[in-house]
């Protein structure tokens, strides 16, 4: 089994605590309704996930799957630390340099928008999407932009990771939103496509 079965949460201005079934979350692609009509109005305060007593890793990432095999093949341990490793060799350190992880989502285009796309550039990554919708690589769009590795000031986008925004050191909120939306619109201006943030912006 997988996904999450219910969500408890604990409405902010009542401090009321409720729980509600997985269905009526709204749960897809890096969304639900706790990032749209309930955005800012509750709290998370647990989740109930369903959990197997039998292991059934996913290896079908082929980085993982090699890791996996080169830690001595499929065991519980062995996928963890073979997905700790990978992310911590792509993304940066908190410690090191402030972040949020990943800052954009992936956009998810039309049909003929992709094939637009894809005759102007053949080699962008691309995937099915649901609804005959094609999901797009946003870190490929923001690195074919010109911004992976680029700062200005005190912001700038990871050396490794172009999905991932850094604060070198004292940069405001402010500074980061304002880098983020000049990063959008380069991307929007190359390709005409729009991409939004992952991140809860308050």
């Amino acid at each position: 089994k997988g996904g999450v079965e219910r969500v408890e949460r604990c409405r902010v201005e009542t401090g009321t605590m409720l729980t509600r079934d997985a269905a009526v979350c709204g749960f897809g692609y890096r969304g639900s309704v706790f990032k749209l009509t309930l955005r800012g109005r509750v709290v998370i305060t647990a989740v109930e996930l369903p959990l197997s007593r039998t292991p059934k890793p996913r290896l079908d990432d082929g980085d993982v799957a090699r890791e996996v095999e080169g830690r001595g093949g499929v065991s519980l341990r062995n996928v963890r630390e073979a997905i700790a490793a990978i992310r911590h060799a792509k993304l940066p350190d908190p410690k090191v340099a402030g972040n949020a992880g990943s800052f954009f989502k992936n956009p998810v285009v039309g049909a003929s928008e992709a094939a637009r796309l894809l005759a102007a550039w053949p080699d962008m990554p691309h995937y099915p999407a649901p609804d005959g919708g094609v999901k797009l690589a946003a870190g490929w769009l923001i690195d074919r932009a010109g911004w992976k590795g680029r700062s200005e000031g005190r912001v700038g986008v990871h050396e490794r990771q172009a999905l991932v925004l850094v604060n070198r050191g004292g940069a405001t909120g402010a500074e980061v939103i304002a880098f983020a939306r000049r990063i959008q619109r380069s991307v929007a201006e190359r390709f005409g496509v729009e991409i939004s943030t992952e991140v809860n912006i308050l």
